[in-house]
Order: C-alpha cells, then sequence, then structure tokens
C-alpha cells in the first residue's frame, strides 16, 4: 500500500511541477521582449522586471509565514493559481491599451499570485519527502525542468506565429491545470500533526521562526553560496534575449535557448537522489560552483547564437544540481515546525534579492551603453565569489551532514 502511495505522490508531484512550470515559461521568458515588442526600452523592461524581483521578494516569506501558521501550501497555491488566471487574461488587454499603468498594475498582480507558487510547491514536495520514504524532489523538479523545456521551444513558436497575446492565453491555461493537479493532490503534513512538541508549534512567532532558521551556520552558508551564485544567474533571463538579438537570431531561437537551458536538467535532477548518496553535499556544491564561473565566463566570449545555445547546456551542471541540493540540504538542518518559512525564506533572498540586485545590475548597465555580453563579466565575479564561498565552507567542514 506504501509504495503504491508512495508511486501516486511522485507521479501526481511530477503534473504539479509540470503544470507550473509550463504556466510560468508561457508569461515569464518572453516578457521582456513582449514589453519591448510593445514599445519599451531595453533598460525599461529590465527594469520591470527588477520591480518585480522586489516585490517577489517581500511577498514570499509573509506567503511562506502564513502557509506554516493558517493555510496548507495546498490551499495556497490553489487560491494563488485561480487568481494567477484572471490576471494572466487581463494582460494581453493590458498591453493593447498601451497604458503603462495598467501593464503594470497587471505585472504586479501575476508577480504577487502566480510567481509566489514556487516555493510553495518545494516545500510541499519537501514535507512529502520528509513523511515517505521514496518520495523524490528531484524526480518531480526535473519533470518540470522537461515540461520548461518543451513549453519553451513550443512558446517561441506561438509567440513568432500567433503573437504574445496567444502565449500568455496558453499561461492561463496551465495555471488552470495547476489548480486541478493540487485540488487532487495530498496535503504534506503539518508539524502539528507530525511533531509531538505541537504546543511549540502552534506559539512559534515570525520573529522566533526567523530566529531559528537564522541561527543555523549551516543555513548561512548555503544562502551564502546560493545568493551569488544566483545573482549572476538571474540575469541570464534578461541577457538571453538580448544576446540572441544582438547576435542576429530570431525570438525562436530564444525559445530554443531556453529549451536547452531546462532539457540539460532534466536527467541531473532524475537522479539527484543517486548522485548526492555517491558524491555529498560538499563535493557537488564545490562543483557546481566552480562551474558556475566557467559557464559566465564561456557566455561572456562567444559570439554566435550557435554557440550560446549549446553553452546553456551547462545548466545541468550548474542550477541542475544546486537547487535539488538546496532543498535536500535545507531539508536536513531545519526544524520541520519551519519547514515552509525556511524554504520560502531561502527562495525570497537566493531566487529574489539575488534576481533584484542582478537585474538592477543590468539595467544600469545597459542604460550606461554597455552591451549583454559585457555584463556577463560581472556575472562571472559573482559566480567566483559563490564558489569562494563554497570551498571555504569545505575547508571548514561546515557542509558535512549525513545524507539519507
Amino acid at each position: 500500500m506504501e509504495k503504491s502511495l508512495v508511486r501516486r505522490l511522485n507521479i501526481q508531484g511530477m503534473l504539479l511541477q509540470a503544470s507550473f512550470w509550463i504556466a510560468v515559461c508561457m508569461y515569464g521568458i518572453f516578457m521582456v521582449t513582449t514589453l519591448i515588442d510593445y514599445g519599451w526600452s531595453a533598460s525599461a523592461a529590465a527594469f520591470a522586471m527588477t520591480m518585480m524581483g522586489i516585490i517577489s521578494m517581500l511577498v514570499q516569506p509573509v506567503l511562506g509565514y502564513v502557509s506554516d501558521k493558517f493555510l496548507s501550501e495546498k490551499k495556497m497555491i490553489v487560491i494563488l493559481s485561480s487568481l494567477a488566471i484572471a490576471f494572466c487574461i487581463l494582460l494581453p488587454f493590458s498591453l493593447r491599451s498601451g497604458n503603462p499603468l495598467l501593464v503594470w498594475l497587471t505585472m504586479i498582480a501575476i508577480t504577487v499570485t502566480g510567481m509566489q507558487i514556487a516555493g510553495l510547491v518545494d516545500a510541499w514536495l519537501v514535507g512529502l519527502s520528509q513523511e515517505f520514504e521514496g518520495v523524490n524532489y528531484g524526480l518531480m523538479r526535473g519533470t518540470g525542468s522537461f515540461a520548461f523545456a518543451i513549453a519553451s521551444q513550443v512558446a517561441g513558436i506561438i509567440t513568432y506565429t500567433f503573437g504574445h497575446h496567444t502565449r500568455i492565453y496558453f499561461g492561463a491555461g496551465f495555471f488552470f491545470l495547476t489548480v486541478i493537479v493540487a485540488l487532487t493532490f495530498r496535503s504534506a503534513k503539518s508539524a502539528d500533526q507530525t511533531d509531538e512538541h505541537s504546543e511549540a508549534t502552534t506559539t512559534l512567532t515570525g520573529r522566533e521562526a526567523l530566529r531559528i532558521i537564522f541561527s543555523s551556520k549551516q543555513f548561512r552558508m548555503i544562502l551564502a553560496v546560493a545568493f551569488f551564485l544566483l545573482l549572476a544567474h538571474a540575469p541570464l533571463g534578461i541577457l538571453l534575449q538580448l544576446l540572441v538579438i544582438d547576435f542576429g537570431g530570431t525570438t525562436a531561437q530564444i525559445g530554443t535557448a531556453s529549451a536547452v537551458m531546462a532539457a540539460s536538467e532534466v536527467p541531473v535532477m532524475f537522479l539527484m537522489v543517486l548522485i548526492l548518496k555517491k558524491f555529498g553535499y560538499k563535493k557537488l556544491i564545490v562543483f557546481a560552483s566552480g562551474v558556475y564561473v566557467i559557464r559566465m565566463v564561456i557566455m561572456a566570449a562567444i559570439g554566435s547564437v550557435t554557440l550560446l545555445i549549446a553553452s546553456q547546456g551547462l545548466q545541468a551542471f550548474t542550477f541542475a544540481i544546486l537547487t535539488p541540493l538546496a532543498m535536500s540540504y535545507l531539508s536536513q538542518i531545519l526544524d520541520k515546525r519551519i519547514r515552509t518559512t525556511a524554504i520560502t525564506t531561502y527562495a525570497a533572498i537566493t531566487m529574489g534579492l539575488s534576481g533584484i540586485i542582478g537585474n538592477l545590475i543590468t539595467t544600469t548597465l545597459l542604460e550606461m551603453s554597455f552591451t549583454a555580453q559585457n555584463i556577463l563579466v560581472v556575472s562571472a565575479v559573482a559566480s567566483l565569489i559563490g564558489f569562494i564561498f563554497a570551498i571555504y565552507g569545505a575547508v571548514r567542514k561546515i557542509w558535512d551532514i549525513e545524507v539519507v
């Protein structure tokens, strides 16, 4: 019975990740070119995405705390996805109106709803992996990457053939599918259902939860490494779109580059449980950090669309390792009572704050007439700092915990 349940949970988790990441792809990966095509400058479009990052960073920990204290991840995802459907349908009308304020408000609404689901999905699936041996987070997250890869290619074709508005409507459709999958999926047990110290769970305040999280030396170290690596990684969504254009490519090739990037994640994420058992956290975090440096240097040096697309295969040895490794590491070192708060706080700082700073730097340098490729030199420096932190953690034996 347990094996049957675990199999069903893995399949449902794969479907949840797939539907969500297709929705994100349809909305997000072409948003810079969408704004540019509707008359925005490259720097203005980059600034808009930076502001969305700021909003996301502020909202994520709040939603994480609400989920830990009041509503399950399942309920939060159903509510946020339902709202995202309406706002995605509204976005094409906002763009056609030519009213920048309306566009801003609609993008903010999508950011506060649909774009917040990633951390909640991760917390949900990590919780199930703690509850049931055999529930495989890497398998589920890898399915999301595979779906994103296919969607990237399809989204590029849809945009090239039918326009941005059709692609965005597809995004709304997949947010609807996310709602359906979430409603049929088992909730992860909260701490008060699994922890005998349930009274402590119910009285834990937001400040106390954050104090517990940041008192962990290991949490602070994984946060520092991931912050600088994702500071380098964050602008790639913008820079890839600009680089393809600079190299004489098409919108469809932007989709191809994104598809290669996402597809390369799949085998590594599928096998992450085995890879972790064989190499451990220390070796993997140092390896991924080092490859991040190499990746940024290569992208700063190449000069054709073909090589640019091919270089995105290095995603397999960077982001594809870092993401499931971090989720697994957090589940090992942190109290179950603060699972969602910890994961959304981690996401807010590494995906949110790093994205804000990275995109602000990108926007500023674009306004100073730097090319997208020149900006990648800054990304290489940021990834080098993350690599140094990873080495420091290895030397000081901070990473050393038993993989279970």
